[in-house]
């Protein structure tokens, strides 16, 4: 008999789905956070529990896609525009144009790249983070938000200076609430995204951590942050989770 050697698992990425505000792109997001990767990747992996059924990750990538939509509806050419959105709208009274099929887009994307792990959204992509979050979840269509997708729940949602659709078209995106952990990260001085937005959409998640920093509408990078970060994580991937009750802020 020939005996084999035993093969040796095939090495593994927690890959984490990045998506930009409005008027960005995948590649401006990526310069704008491009500081993060390294830290948040290895706070990430160290975070996430040996599963001895499971291939353990051994690295971990980011990806960027960008919006489908021109900012400026008039400029379709892709060679020169770098601002898109994922679509058009008052997300506190409109029905957006176009979000049907952005979230179509983003579901194959994150079968043709993924598994993702989670995803970091800024702005209108902590909104649309949330969304994908939520279909994950409930497994089912939305009304004219179509789930066509194996891929599994995400295990986190960051969303900084998010909000939710407030739209009737919406409620059942947030009834029941998203129960995908999610850290919500607010600016103290923004001025394009106003905190009760973001509060509203904290009261839409279950399992909600905050974090307030000193700034306007960015992605924070001070230690300060990263430890936030880290403890966010560590909390996102114990089993037993965290009551609706039991919201915290992870300065404390």
């Amino acid at each position: 008999m020939d005996l084999k050697e035993p093969q040796t698992p095939s090495p593994s990425c927690a890959k984490i789905l990045m998506l930009h505000g409005h008027a960005q792109s995948g590649h401006s997001f990526r310069c704008k956070t491009h500081f993060l990767q390294e830290t948040v990747g290895n706070i990430l992996l160290k975070s996430i529990p040996k599963d001895q059924n499971r291939v353990p990750f051994d690295g971990f990538e980011f990806h960027y896609p960008s919006g489908l939509w021109p900012a400026n509806p008039d400029d379709f050419n892709v060679e020169s525009n770098h601002m898109w959105v994922w679509g058009y709208g008052d997300p506190e009274t409109d029905r957006i144009r176009g979000l049907e099929t952005t979230i179509e887009y983003l579901l194959h994307f994150m079968d043709i790249h993924g598994p993702f792990i989670g995803i970091m959204g800024f702005s209108t992509g902590a909104c649309i983070g949330a969304v994908i979050a939520s279909l994950l979840e409930r497994r089912e269509s939305v009304g004219n938000l179509r789930f066509d997708t194996n891929h599994p729940p995400l295990g986190f949602l960051a969303s900084f200076c998010g909000f939710p659709l407030e739209h009737p078209a919406y409620k059942s995106l947030y009834n029941p609430k998203i129960e995908t952990p999610t850290l919500h990260v607010m600016a103290s001085m923004d001025v394009v995204i106003e905190e009760r937005q973001s509060l509203r959409l904290m009261e839409f998640c279950k399992n909600s951590y905050m974090h307030y920093f000193f700034g306007t509408h960015y992605v924070p990078r001070s230690e300060d942050f990263l430890d936030v970060l880290a403890n966010f994580f560590e909390h996102a991937f114990e089993n037993d989770g965290v009551e609706e009750d039991e919201w915290e802020d992870l300065e404390n």
